[in-house]
């Protein structure tokens, strides 16, 4: 094994070795597994036969009404007998759930034929690009999209992974505090406790030293990002169900306008996540070694967390706000998978995900060789 090597494997050893760590990733793992579970456990219900139930039974019950309602096409017919289902309303309660979400009235879904459903999505989605101030190039953009969109939608019951699509905002923070607590010292412990300069006599040189002490932070992040949203998902599966993976996206996100499957948008998320993860561990690795103090890495980053959830950016300041929606605190939240603001790169036209994937890269990457050279720089000055 080379040098960089072993010591990449003795630098990962030093993070999991480490008491607080584990109790903090125990901790995360919990909360990310309570997440699905709170809202079930904390209301109940009534049947319309007037028997009160627990949100875990009525979720059961939901759940078995719109599997038997999946693979419909959502058209007059079945529109038609959700409206007309007096006695036996539940059984229908998915779709009716479904045409409010996409007419955004609840007395119109009681109405609502085919095309006046269709029609409802179409000004609903003008409405949006409209308050988003798209520009006529991204507009067409769009419409191009919309044309990939098969019509009428078939309905399929996906709560499971529509509950990752809620769980994802939460996830992202649990996630930047995880990191900051666990990788905060990975540079200032050596600096506190005058460590720094003993390490630099071994042979293995200050280049490889870095860069081990690097990679192993970054292996630390991707694995616990990985771990963080499988527990998520896995608990989602597990009371929701697995089904509708492969349903259009538009049946859990009616206004959206990207042509993909529920999975292919959770395993969208899925990978901007662990990239967002790369991301989080180099800066924080970077803040420690700039400012040689775990304790105010932490400060910064929650402080950073806490700002980008109290403040939002209008759409009417165009560039601050599609810049500032692509931090990645704000940018793993549902609503982004139905913003239509675009990037021009070369002529080519780059979505919020695809735009935030090149640049969190980019970003990692010139943070890295930065934090390599302040890591240098300050063991030459204290010799």
């Amino acid at each position: 094994m080379n040098k960089t090597g072993a010591l990449y494997f003795f630098e990962l050893k030093k993070i999991l070795h480490r008491r607080m760590v584990w109790i903090a990733c125990a901790v995360t793992l919990v909360l990310c597994a309570g997440i699905s579970l709170s809202n079930l456990l904390r209301v109940s219900y009534i049947t319309d036969d007037g028997e009160e139930i627990s949100g875990y039974e009525m979720m059961k019950m939901n759940r078995e009404y719109a599997r038997d309602l999946s693979g419909r096409a959502i058209d007059n017919i079945l529109l038609s007998e959700m409206q007309e289902a007096e006695g036996s309303a539940d059984k229908y309660v998915a779709v009716y759930s479904y045409v409010q979400k996409t007419t955004g009235d609840s007395k119109e879904a009681l109405t609502a034929d085919e095309a006046a459903l269709y029609s409802a999505r179409r000004n609903n989605l003008t409405r949006i690009w409209r308050e988003q101030m798209l520009t006529e190039e991204e507009i067409t953009y769009w419409l191009g999209k919309e044309k990939e969109i098969e019509t009428p939608f078939i309905f399929a019951y996906a709560d499971g992974w529509a509950d990752v699509f809620d769980n994802i905002y939460a996830l992202n923070f649990m996630l930047l505090l995880l990191i900051a607590v666990c990788l905060s010292n990975v540079f200032s412990m050596e600096h506190i406790r005058r460590t720094d300069q003993l390490i630099l006599c071994t042979r293995c040189g200050r280049k490889n030293l870095y860069y081990a002490k690097i990679l192993a932070g970054i292996t630390f992040g991707m694995i616990f990002a990985v771990l963080l949203f499988s527990v998520s998902a896995i608990t989602s599966i597990l009371i929701y169900g697995s089904d509708g993976f492969h349903a259009a996206l538009q049946v859990v996100l009616p206004l959206s306008s990207r042509p993909v499957s529920v999975g292919k948008a959770v395993m969208t998320l899925f990978v901007l996540f662990i990239i967002v993860s790369i991301l989080y561990s180099i800066v924080t690795m970077f803040l420690s070694e700039w400012l040689k103090n775990s304790a105010a890495v932490m400060g910064v980053l929650a402080g950073g967390m806490v700002f980008t959830m109290l403040v939002d950016i209008p759409y009417w300041l165009k560039i601050p706000s599609q810049l500032y929606d692509l931090l990645p605190t704000t940018l793993l939240i549902k609503g982004q998978l139905w913003d239509g603001r675009l990037l021009s790169v070369l002529g080519k036209q780059l979505t919020n995900y695809q735009s935030a994937a090149i640049a969190y890269t980019v970003m990692s990457v010139l943070l890295a060789a930065a934090g390599g050279k302040l890591y240098q720089k300050y063991q030459v000055n204290a010799r």
